[in-house]
């Protein structure tokens, strides 16, 4: 009976790694697609608002799958904008075929580089098909890809075609509006970014702020205090200023001049970096599979969400960014340590992305969970640690004002409009009695 029951025991062992073994493999499968989808938007260059769209409908396509694995997950379909009931599984599906497929497919759709997402999920498609019965795999498959077109034709409703035939934007002379800036002066992008569809909010100027930062010449003003704030900080860096200043950098597609040269640096968007730290911190805390595709497909749903809220104010307000202020008024030498982006300064996008995504992740992750952003290894960044995804978005906020970019008033603003996105997104999506009233 002992020797049985030490048998017994050994099996159960046996099982309960096999099973660990293959939640872990999963929850890396998830990992392994949302950084394929990142590294693949990267090298097709798309603009930072694209970009975030491209990695909203894929994980919500996985999400939508594999929620059916957790009943007491509820789905996203019926609460976000245009949205409908999405087909339901057979009882028996494989659930986790079918959101690889999903997301596949949708991500497939979305991209430049197509072969990229095919040749992966060719891959995966081999590696399924030696441990499965041929049934089960087209069973799953099929339902991956009924929700897959399904999200496709939602997402074609989201007026992102109608964006690209609009008007480019024509900057204005009048004093303190923005213009175009070293080094390559390019026009305003994606100025027509608050035409698209909300995912969850009710109108792209839901969270405009209150409070703006206007623009003044006068020496008594906020802006002109603001503007001398920036050149003052500028000549006073410290290490440690000019680590943060860069490593929140994050230009997807910075040009460098030398000479007669002009060569083109590619980089990770502000919200594929958040989109990392999402995975980097359901890793470090081995959150399960059904919890970590919920926290990329709200984390990118904010980001989403932050972007058109952001860009609206942005060309709105149309504010003139401190290169230009300072170039003509106080040191025509002057530079920042990072290269303007091309569109007006007020809101910050850093700012508001990181706090909407950090306001998602506090709640659904938890506050004061320290975890390790990896993100900048392959751009010549050490690794760093954070306390909690609050500590993070702020230290990505103030990065703005190190790097020269961003005034601070700005940046205080801005930190208010990204938490009021994400606790917006969350209270809609995961539940009231989860998400605090207080900023």
């Amino acid at each position: 009976m002992g020797k049985l029951l030490q048998n017994l025991i050994v099996v159960m062992l046996f099982v309960c790694a096999f099973d660990k073994i293959n939640a872990q493999s999963k929850e890396n499968t998830l990992h392994q697609l949302n950084d394929l989808l990142i590294n693949t938007v990267m090298d097709d260059l798309f603009t930072p608002p694209v970009c975030s769209r491209i990695y909203t409908y894929p994980n919500i396509a996985f999400y939508e799958c594999i929620r059916f694995d957790d009943a007491k997950t509820q789905p996203l379909s019926g609460k976000l904008n245009g949205l409908r009931t999405l087909p339901a599984p057979s009882e028996s599906n494989n659930n986790f075929i079918s959101a690889c497929i999903a997301f596949s497919i949708v991500a497939q759709n979305l991209v430049g580089s197509e072969y990229k997402i095919e040749e992966w999920r060719t891959r995966f498609a081999d590696s399924i098909q030696k441990t499965i019965d041929a049934t089960a795999y087209n069973t799953a498959y099929d339902h991956g890809k009924q929700i897959a077109d399904s999200i496709i034709a939602w997402s074609k409703h989201d007026d992102y075609l109608k964006s690209r035939g609009m008007m480019r934007f024509t900057a204005s002379t009048a004093a303190g509006t923005w213009q175009p800036t070293p080094n390559d002066y390019a026009p305003g992008l994606e100025p027509n970014w608050n035409v698209l569809r909300p995912m969850i909010m009710k109108s792209c100027a839901q969270f405009s702020s209150a409070q703006k930062l206007k623009y003044s010449a006068s020496k008594q003003s906020l802006f002109y205090k603001n503007v001398m704030e920036v050149y003052t900080i500028s000549k006073k860096l410290d290490s440690n200023q000019r680590t943060i200043a860069l490593y929140w950098d994050d230009n997807p597609n910075s040009s460098v001049i030398e000479g007669h040269l002009t060569y083109f640096i590619h980089k990770i968007s502000p919200g594929g970096h958040w989109m990392k730290i999402a995975g980097h911190a359901c890793k470090q805390k081995n959150i399960s599979l059904v919890r970590t595709a919920q926290a990329y497909a709200l984390t990118s749903i904010a980001i989403y969400e932050a972007f058109i809220s952001c860009w609206d104010e942005k060309y709105k307000t149309n504010l003139i960014r401190p290169i230009t202020v300072i170039n003509n008024t106080i040191d025509e030498k002057w530079e920042p340590m990072i290269q303007t982006p091309p569109f007006p300064e007020f809101t910050s996008g850093h700012a508001v992305i990181s706090n909407a995504a950090a306001a998602v992740l506090t709640i659904l992750l938890g506050d004061h969970l320290s975890f390790t952003d990896e993100t900048e290894i392959p751009f010549g960044h050490k690794p760093r640690t954070f306390r909690s995804f609050n500590e993070a978005a702020k230290e990505s906020t103030i990065s703005r004002v190190y790097a020269g970019i961003h005034y601070p008033e700005t940046a205080r603003i801005s930190i208010i409009q990204g938490q009021q996105v994400g606790k917006y997104v969350a209270q809609k999506l995961y539940g009231p009695s989860s998400v605090k009233t207080k900023p």
